[in-house]
């Protein structure tokens, strides 16, 4: 296995020991190196020929940043541009697949400026998202809130544990959830009004019912049911599978014009 997105910093470890040459005792030194790693907050996995990306900030349910958007974008675009590699599955750790967009850090934005650099890398993201070539498989591994719940709308197979919960309660905070007003109605009808309205919160059989997931498991049975599903994409021919993506992309455009309606809401 692979790991990416580590922080990785190298120390050099050194002891003392002796040796005995020509009857002298002389000192020398034994040189080690000890990796510490930091992980990243979105990390990236390759097994085999799948790419598995992991959100990675389970003590704040996964809630995405600025660097989080921007990590989700370069690592989606690596796996985009890598022939070796035939799917991409994304999912999260700990007890949520992603409460939405960190709040906490929308606050601390301070000006127009601040906002639109924010927004800006969130649109990097979706952009990733909406251009990728390669099969897109969402193992939901807990609840999926906000922007979480929205990443959904740009997976091509999206399995989710019996007990996760979906909601899209942006309008509570005084927001907009851009993805969910540009392209939700184009994807799931008139089920995304009814989730945008009210901020309703939904298990996941209600969401297979409406279209936003594909499959429900048992908790246990989550990643054998994504490589079974991995099996049946692979015996799929990539070209075909890359042209019929190229046809089923959204309206980038119409995203970020709601991206940037949301950047100006989030200044108040």
């Amino acid at each position: 296995m692979q790991y990416h997105s580590s922080t990785l910093f190298n120390f050099i470890s050194i002891s003392n020991f002796k040796i005995f040459t020509a009857g002298f005792e002389r000192p020398t030194f034994k040189i080690s190196f000890v990796t510490y790693h930091i992980m990243a907050k979105i990390l990236s996995e390759r097994r085999k020929d799948v790419c598995w990306i992991t959100l990675n900030r389970p003590e704040k349910l996964n809630a995405l940043d600025k660097e989080s958007w921007s990590l989700l974008a370069k690592h989606l675009r690596e796996c985009n541009g890598d022939q070796s590699i035939s799917a991409i599955v994304l999912t999260g750790n700990g007890r949520a697949f992603s409460a939405g967009d960190d709040i906490n850090a929308m606050l601390e934005l301070k000006d127009q400026r601040d906002a639109l650099d924010f927004f800006n890398t969130l649109y990097s993201a979706i952009e990733s998202l909406v251009d990728l070539k390669k099969p897109l498989l969402c193992a939901v591994n807990g609840l999926a809130y906000g922007g979480g719940c929205e990443i959904l709308l740009f997976c091509d197979v999206i399995i989710s544990v019996e007990d996760a919960t979906f909601s899209i309660p942006e309008g509570k905070l005084g927001l907009i959830p851009p993805m969910a007003i540009s392209v939700g109605y184009s994807i799931l009808g008139r089920s995304i009004t009814r989730l945008v309205l009210t901020g309703d919160s939904i298990t996941a059989e209600e969401a297979k019912t409406i279209g936003l997931v594909d499959i429900v498991v048992k908790r246990e049975d989550l990643y054998t049911e994504v490589e079974k599903q991995l099996e049946k994409i692979k015996s799929i021919d990539m070209n075909s599978i890359m042209t019929m993506k190229y046809w089923l992309k959204n309206d980038k455009e119409k995203i970020r014009n709601a991206v940037m309606e949301l950047a100006l809401m989030s200044l108040g």
